[in-house]
């Protein structure tokens, strides 16, 4: 909410923020959310890699060897190690097939919202991410 305030001059209205914030449109609040979704779970650069993978492939099942290839990670370990972060936060679904773990976007509507929303502020959420 704004609130109207005169200015010196009584025929101009000025208006300001109440609560000393600055109203913000949808997009700037989507990408702000984004933002705060990607510092709360994107904690290393590998993790921000996954949840932008998943954002593209968010309906398929894939191993941790096949995503580390996808992502040029040559560390399988490290894959594996961030995808079951993602399974203890409820990200990601992990499913065995004959012995074999697979893992998959979660069916939980607001991350699922949140982690497809991020590819169209992927070239954003590094810089932004580096700052702070």
């Amino acid at each position: 909410m704004v609130k109207k305030v005169p200015t010196s001059d009584s025929s101009v209205v000025a208006v300001m923020p109440l609560e000393g914030r600055w109203p913000v449109s949808g997009e700037m609040e989507k990408r702000n959310s984004v933002l705060e979704f990607a510092r709360q779970h994107a904690n290393t650069w590998l993790k921000l890699d996954l949840l932008c993978f998943w954002s593209r492939y968010p309906h398929a099942k894939f191993t941790a060897g096949a995503i580390a290839r996808a992502l040029g990670c040559n560390r399988r370990i490290d894959v594996e190690e961030a995808l079951d972060s993602f399974v203890k936060d409820n990200l990601v679904d992990k499913h065995t097939d004959r012995a074999l773990p697979f893992y998959c976007l979660t069916d939980d509507v607001s991350k699922r919202e949140c982690v497809l929303d991020m590819r169209a502020y992927r070239r954003s959420l590094r810089p932004a991410l580096s700052m702070g």
